[in-house]
């Protein structure tokens, strides 16, 4: 773990310029190393952009399993009576061609992570793209159902105008991408701030003691951030990142 001494904290917290971003990247690319295998897939990279030195991007991908919509099971004891769904499974149990169905209804997808900075908001954004096992791109609908968790899927839909969820070209590769909002990550990152500030702050402390005790370093910027906002679409950030 780097010396909390050397820690560097944005000049505007809870916002980073172009050049905290790439010191916040750099940070997150020597985590990444230490946790490979975590959860699997290839580590972080960095990809500079083609034409214009300074302006790369983090990206990973993963082999991820598509979450099942289970409405349709939900709802077989509305139409059939206890019996009759007893007298049912026993039939399923006895037919080979039903068994072991989890199995060979698994689906998995390729998803491709790109940690991008936006210049307007000041923020890093997580822009992805999600593919089936043929190279097909999930639709925007397929996106909600295969990757949010159920849990978090009414208030992902209903942020924004247009849901958390919107698609434009990628701002380097130029070409649909999937992105999560970022309107709302200055708030976000402030909020982690201020429920872990101690209730109280010794007087005698200066300014520049308080303020480090109430903001998270550009070194620990991304971890953080994606901690909270990856896992809304199926990328988790192991504990590794945090030792």
């Amino acid at each position: 773990m780097t010396n909390a001494s050397i820690l560097i904290y944005p000049k505007q917290y809870p916002f980073l310029t172009r050049q905290e971003f790439d010191i916040a990247a750099k940070s997150f690319l020597e985590q990444s190393k230490k946790s490979t295998g975590e959860y699997g897939g290839d580590l972080w990279v960095w990809n500079e952009h083609e034409k214009f030195k300074g302006f790369g991007y983090l990206s990973r991908r993963l082999i991820i399993q598509k979450l099942k919509n289970d409405s349709i099971n939900e709802n077989i004891t509305d139409i059939t009576t206890d019996d009759e769904q007893s007298e049912q499974l026993e039939e399923e149990a006895e037919d080979p061609s039903t068994l072991n169905t989890s199995e060979t209804e698994a689906e998995y997808l390729t998803v491709d992570y790109h940690i991008i900075y936006s210049a307007s908001y000041k923020v890093p954004v997580l822009y992805f793209n999600a593919y089936r096992k043929d190279g097909t791109p999930l639709a925007n609908d397929e996106i909600y159902s295969c990757l949010v968790e159920p849990s978090r899927l009414d208030d992902i839909k209903t942020a924004g105008f247009h849901g958390g969820i919107s698609q434009q070209d990628h701002p380097t590769l130029l070409i649909p991408f999937y992105y999560l909002h970022p309107c709302e990550t200055a708030t976000l990152m402030k909020s982690i701030v201020d429920k872990s500030q101690p209730t109280t702050l010794n007087s005698s402390n200066n300014n520049n003691d308080n303020l480090l005790q109430s903001e998270i370093s550009i070194e620990g910027y991304i971890r953080s951030w994606l901690s909270l906002v990856g896992g809304v679409v199926g990328l988790k950030v192991g504990i590794s990142y945090f030792l």
